[in-house]
């Protein structure tokens, strides 16, 4: 699996989007009171039909993105070994490769570099393209750092070697940072459950109740029990999606990295709706 560009992503994201859309108006036009006696249906499936595609592109362009950054480290060090035995910049990263220091995605991006380097390219450029492939944090700490040593005309294997320690503190720091996450994502959760608790509460122990009990009513209008239905049925989606996107950006700092846990909370609070507050549909 490799890199997944962000032009593709978006491409995927729009046409499902749209996709959805034109069948959702298409059905209206069709089955107007299926489509009124189903909603919530309708766009539990269109939501999962618009993230769920975006959420699969995703996952395996950071599977790829995290399989690069996990060898940076490697990479540098073995360019830092190549340096001290005396050769070139452009040889350490034939040798690395050579000696299969590194492998998987990493690999073949530098095996790019050694081929953009044998044509002619200087290593700025090749760097640079190497840069803009991948579009990492890491990757571009570590560019920068090796296109400025080699523009000052300081020794590069010192910086190599000092780089690869950085690295190696600044993934420790970002795995610290993830442990230390963890528990808010499991929050994010909990405080869904809760309203999902909360929502089936009131409707089977206030609003059911209540709609038996026209002396306590009177003779003011209340929404019946179906439209309390919908409203929390539709209101459960929206809040499984905007809290699987908070738990992405807490857990990963990406809102897109939240997909995958909008998926998950909007199946979990449908069904647990479904099995104790059954659809307006169910007899």
């Amino acid at each position: 699996m490799g890199k997944i560009p962000y032009e593709t992503r978006r491409t995927v994201a729009v046409i499902s989007t749209i996709a959805v859309v034109g069948i959702i108006i298409s059905l209206i036009s069709i089955l107007k009171g299926a489509i009124i006696l189903f909603l919530n249906e309708f766009l539990l499936i269109g939501t999962l039909v618009i993230i769920t595609p975006s959420a699969i592109l995703d996952i395996i362009n950071q599977r790829w993105l995290t399989s690069i950054e996990g060898q940076m480290t490697v990479l540098v060090r073995g360019l830092a070994e190549s340096q001290e035995i005396g050769i070139s910049i452009e040889g350490a990263f034939v040798n690395v490769v050579e000696n299969k220091l590194i492998h998987g995605p990493l690999a073949d991006e530098v095996k790019k570099i050694n081929v953009q380097l044998s044509w002619g390219m200087s290593l700025d450029e090749a760097l640079e393209e190497f840069r803009e492939r991948v579009k990492s944090p890491i990757v571009n700490r570590f560019c920068v750092l090796v296109l400025e040593a080699s523009r000052s005309g300081g020794l590069i294997r010192k910086v190599f070697t000092a780089t690869s320690g950085f690295m190696q503190e600044m993934r420790e720091m970002d795995r610290e940072t993830s442990s230390q996450m963890r528990p808010y994502v499991i929050v994010v959760y909990a405080a869904f459950l809760v309203f999902i608790i909360t929502s089936v509460i009131l409707l089977k122990s206030f609003f059911e109740p209540l709609q038996g009990m026209p002396q306590i009513i009177g003779t003011s209008s209340l929404p019946s029990v179906s439209e309390y239905k919908d409203f929390f049925y539709r209101t459960t989606i929206l809040t499984g999606v905007m809290g699987g996107l908070m738990a992405g950006k807490i857990s990963e700092l990406r809102v897109m990295g939240g997909l995958k846990h909008a998926i998950a909370q909007v199946i979990i609070g449908y069904m647990v709706m479904v099995i104790f507050v059954p659809p307006n549909w169910v007899i």
